[in-house]
């Protein structure tokens, strides 16, 4: 009867614990699509919400050429987080930066294979992100540079000029670069482009946490365990 109590208390508490387990990884994959135009700064960037799971795609448009769209992402598995655009559309061509929970960039990219126009940032890159948290993922047609400080002109840029082929990863090296995230310069008159694309993500979650509601229902199940647990224990006391 000993044996099968203890065996009966590992049972109560696997159950609470897979439940855990379920919450930690959620098995679904969720798609984004940009709501209206996503924010261009830190403070108005556009954040994916729905049923947890993981991030897969954000979808969107770029409708001009100094068009930027920046997304809050939680970033839950950064040594494979990476993104990479796609022009569903065909012809866009794309720049993507992502930046730091505070607006300071960690690394972009113009193209990410030669004469694609389409962007990409691989994982693992040892300017990418370093430790799960919030992030902000921006992308952009070219001709739209970021800057910090007060200024718009090249003694502010984040990054630095790029030359042919394209295809490097940029650092935050430019004379701005070590500040964050105050606006995006207009190398030209803006023309209409309406180009859409799709950012393909990985080790990106769309709800990290679980809300309020689970948490109760959790606990609701511990303590029923529990109860079981006690009752069971009297009647083998008896």
């Amino acid at each position: 009867m000993k044996l099968n109590a203890i065996h009966f208390k590992k049972i109560a508490v696997s159950v609470p614990l897979f439940t855990l387990a379920f919450l930690a990884n959620p098995a679904h994959a969720v798609d984004w699509t940009e709501i209206g135009d996503a924010g261009q700064l830190v403070s108005t960037a556009q954040m994916p919400t729905g049923d947890e799971g993981r991030l897969r795609n954000i979808y969107g448009t770029i409708s001009t050429n100094n068009d930027v769209d920046l997304f809050r992402i939680y970033i839950s598995n950064p040594t494979t987080f990476s993104a990479g655009v796609s022009s569903t559309s065909g012809n866009l061509d794309s720049g993507l930066i992502l930046f730091n929970e505070g607006g300071y960039a960690l690394y972009g990219n113009d193209d990410a294979m030669l004469r694609t126009g389409t962007s990409g940032l691989p994982a693992g890159h040892l300017s990418g992100p370093q430790a799960p948290g919030w992030y902000n993922l921006a992308i952009f047609a070219l001709g739209t540079p970021p800057v910090s400080g007060d200024g718009f002109t090249s003694d502010h840029y984040m990054f630095p000029n790029v030359s042919s082929p394209y295809t490097q990863i940029l650092t935050a090296t430019g004379p701005g670069g070590a500040s964050s995230l105050t606006g995006w310069a207009q190398l030209k008159d803006t023309v209409a482009l309406n180009e859409e694309y799709g950012i393909r993500l990985s080790g990106v979650t769309v709800s990290p946490v679980p809300e309020p509601e689970t948490y109760a229902m959790l606990l609701a199940g511990l303590g029923l365990m529990g109860m079981m647990v006690r009752r069971r224990k009297g009647f083998i006391a008896r």
